[in-house]
């Protein structure tokens, strides 16, 4: 977990372990609340990594970038279950989560070495220098020597078939409003996800790159291809693992039958390894970040 995150979660339980309940009666955290409409767009965010622990040692070979149309989310499934949220003092809350994810095929992830700034003369994409001599030496096997010697631009790639379950438990604040309204909720927790995961590793003779000029940031659309794909291995995982749980809502208004809010969002992120690694044919595995949010531009709750 980095540096922001454990701040976050210790100063969330520091706060709310001051508070005292403010309500009587409250639902069990595993019930049901109520039934959500709801408009956004789901992120759902795959790094992968060679090195020996998740987020601190060794360095991403491929990951999803949403600045690229054919990796994008879609949009949240319209209809969802709401788990109860309870007050604990006039500005502190508890509350679960439960996202689920389905089945996405995503192909040609993009070579990483960082988010990388695509300019209108960017043509082509590729791991860093120090990055590919560690693949070369460290991971390809003889087949995959001689297709890189054979390409002098090739690139690591992959396909991705995956689909996703968080469920958590979060603590958090928020600015009251009057009686019914909050802003700015934040809170932090922990959880377990359970993931299906598959993936095919490509080589590339060039991972080709089409900018979009016309836009900047989050809102670019820019084309990706892996050209010349060539299969190299491939590997599975389903099982369970421990999850970061984050909270975030701009506005909302609640009351005994209806919950509104404008600008939502649940987060989680995996903390423990997929099934011990992604199992492959190299003498290395690669470990796998992922990372699942389902922001509501708008969301109403009806509630039970």
């Amino acid at each position: 977990m980095n540096l922001f995150l454990k701040s976050l979660l210790l100063s969330l339980c520091g706060l709310i372990l001051t508070a005292l309940p403010i309500q009587a009666e409250e639902k069990s955290w595993y019930s049901i609340d109520g039934i959500k409409f709801r408009y956004g767009t789901s992120i759902n965010r795959i790094e992968f990594k060679v090195g020996n622990t998740i987020g601190t040692q060794g360095y991403t070979v491929f990951e999803t970038i949403d600045s690229f149309s054919h990796l994008k989310g879609r949009v949240n499934l319209p209809i969802a279950i709401a788990l109860p949220e309870t007050l604990m003092t006039s500005w502190s809350f508890r509350g679960a989560l439960f996202e689920y994810q389905p089945k996405m095929e995503r192909k040609d992830l993009v070579p990483s070495g960082g988010n990388p700034e695509i300019l209108n003369t960017t043509t082509q994409l590729r791991q860093p220098l120090s990055d590919r001599t560690s693949l070369y030496n460290d991971f390809f096997n003889a087949s995959d020597k001689a297709f890189a010697d054979a390409n002098s631009n090739w690139a690591l790639s992959a396909d991705v078939t995956s689909s996703q379950v968080f469920l958590g438990y979060y603590l958090g604040v928020f600015i009251p409003i009057g009686e019914y309204q909050r802003i700015l909720k934040l809170g932090a927790g922990l959880g377990v996800f359970y993931t299906d995961l598959s993936y095919k590793l490509n080589l590339c003779s060039q991972y080709k790159v089409v900018p979009d000029v016309g836009t900047q940031g989050w809102r670019a659309s820019h084309g990706g291809e892996c050209v010349g794909k060539t299969e190299i291995d491939y590997a599975s995982s389903k099982g369970f693992g421990v999850a970061t749980i984050l909270h975030y809502t701009f506005w909302e208004r609640v009351t005994k039958d209806s919950i509104w809010k404008i600008v939502s969002t649940g987060a989680g992120m995996n903390l423990t390894k997929i099934g011990g690694n992604l199992k492959n044919h190299h003498d290395k595995n690669l470990n796998v970040i992922l990372e699942s949010s389902a922001p509501d531009s708008i969301s109403y709750t009806y509630r039970f």
